[in-house]
């Protein structure tokens, strides 16, 4: 197991691939937090109220789907973007999606907001790559 002091936060409307990404980060990372969402808009409210209540080293990496019901990932980047310069420096933000359109990786690839398009499912061997 890797040592990585390290915040997770997943934002995707899929119940079990928040799980299943929950625990192949926390085996692969010792010591990592994680917190998952299953509604984008909560996940935002989260974001925007959290730098009153919680101080953080490092940045957080949020892993954001595409695809969702009531606010699309691109949607949530709208919005993170008029969010406070403070807030948003505390994030580094990868898509993660099971789309494999290429207009979506380019989209991803253009927003200056996200680092990196990831397929799903991740894995150990994406994860490591990605974090050494």
């Amino acid at each position: 197991m890797i040592q990585l002091t390290k915040r997770f936060l997943l934002i995707d409307d899929d119940r079990i691939n928040n799980y299943i990404t929950k625990m192949i980060l926390q085996k692969t990372f010792e010591g990592v937090e994680v917190i998952d969402f299953i509604d984008a808009e909560v996940g935002l409210e989260f974001i925007k109220s959290e730098p009153k209540n919680i101080v953080i080293d490092e940045k957080t990496t949020l892993f954001l789907d595409i695809n969702m019901p009531s606010l699309s990932g691109w949607e949530f980047l709208e919005a993170f973007a008029l969010f406070d310069e403070e807030i948003k420096n505390q994030y580094n933000i990868y898509i993660l999606s099971s789309s494999i359109n290429t207009s979506d990786i380019n989209l991803a690839n253009e927003n200056h907001f996200v680092l990196d398009f990831i397929e799903k499912p991740v894995n150990k061997v994406k994860l490591v790559k990605l974090f050494s």
